[in-house]
């Protein structure tokens, strides 16, 4: 087990890039080493510890987690909420449930002492997340899974726009022309643009911002973040950030990212005084169509949450979940278990007494 700062962290991520953007490349975007020096350059505290739990035997295998100051025994995924998918275990290792269960043996015996951690969001379809739970079980821990949320998303190898459109039903295709045709009546004052280079991008994000604030969403606890990761994405080739503007005035964006063929719908806000132009319905379909049309993606995925919209563009809805695991070793850990525990009993039973009535 290391224990690292934040500065040995970032060199420690740099120094295993090409581990991270493997594990990327098998489809997690939030894997990538970009994204995770990106999170730990805007969002990561110098306060906040760092662990890393690794294995040797049969490749690498590392687990990267951290805690917070005030609570040095509750150890976390390496990540946030800006994340809608954690990779547990970046490496080489050709057996991954051995090294997940070497790993778990390391966490058991390293000190300080850790009572809980907490992995999440998971692929509960995912090898690693059933492995993980049985990695922690032979070492004497309790684990629990939650759900965390619902994930929207559209496989499309092959799909036309043309297709897509008419794959929505008639009612959808209604309300999307009827959209589509006010939005063009602004007097040839409408227009959609999408940004993708890296000279347009500070401008573009200040738009985006513009919008952002204008909108029904908090204000970003990070929005170094953001823009930072606009940049990444753009001198990636990745960025596709969507402007719907009237009279040159943004009133509507949304920050798309694709890699290895999926896009990505990562943020989007309208401006809630011009919300009667519907530009937030247009300016979704204008990105669909250049992610079918142009960039030939074979998934377009809108990430966290069960919101009405997206269940009206895409077609398949997974779950994510999280681990909570326990260490009955250790008195704080065996409470916190109990808690968890008595939580569940607790859920199962207003089932059963909601089943029977």
């Amino acid at each position: 087990m290391r224990i690292l700062t934040r500065t040995q962290l970032l060199r420690y991520v740099q120094d295993k890039r090409a581990l991270f953007d493997a594990a990327a490349a098998r489809g997690n975007p939030f894997a990538c080493s970009a994204w995770v020096l990106n999170f730990i350059e805007q969002v990561a505290a110098d306060d906040w510890h760092y662990y890393v739990a690794e294995d040797s035997s049969q490749g690498e295998a590392y687990l990267l987690l951290y805690s917070e100051r005030g609570s040095p025994h509750r150890r976390l995924a390496l990540t946030n909420y800006y994340a809608s998918l954690y990779t547990p275990v970046i490496g080489t290792a050709v057996d991954r449930e051995a090294s997940l269960t070497a790993i778990a043996a390391d966490l058991t015996r390293s000190r300080p002492g850790c009572a809980t951690i907490d992995l999440a969001p998971l692929a509960p379809e995912d090898n690693d997340t059933a492995a993980l739970v049985r990695a922690f079980a032979s070492q004497g821990w309790y684990v629990k899974r939650y759900f965390c949320f619902g994930n929207w998303h559209l496989p499309c190898a092959g799909l036309s726009f043309a297709d897509y459109m008419r794959g929505r039903g008639s009612q959808a295709r209604h309300t999307w022309s009827r959209k589509v045709r006010k939005f063009r009546r602004a007097d040839g004052l409408a227009r959609i643009r999408i940004v993708t280079a890296r000279d347009e991008i500070e401008a573009a994000m200040d738009a985006y911002e513009q919008v952002y604030a204008q909108s029904w969403k908090p204000p970003e606890p990070y929005p170094d973040f953001i823009r930072h990761w606009a940049r990444i994405c753009a001198d990636n080739g990745w960025l596709r950030l969507g402007l719907a503007l009237v009279a040159d005035v943004p009133i509507a964006a949304q920050f798309w990212f694709t890699m290895q063929r999926r896009a990505y719908i990562f943020k989007l806000a309208y401006a809630q005084d011009y919300a009667q132009w519907s530009a937030g319905t247009v300016l979704t379909a204008h990105l669909i169509e250049h992610s079918l049309e142009q960039d030939r993606v074979t998934a377009i995925d809108y990430l966290s949450g069960d919101d009405a919209y997206k269940q009206a563009w895409m077609s398949g809805r997974r779950e994510r979940v999280g681990l909570i695991a326990c260490n009955l070793g250790t008195a704080r850990g065996a409470l916190i278990a109990a808690y968890e525990y008595a939580g569940a009993l607790r859920r199962r039973w207003r089932r059963l007494g909601l089943n029977q009535k």
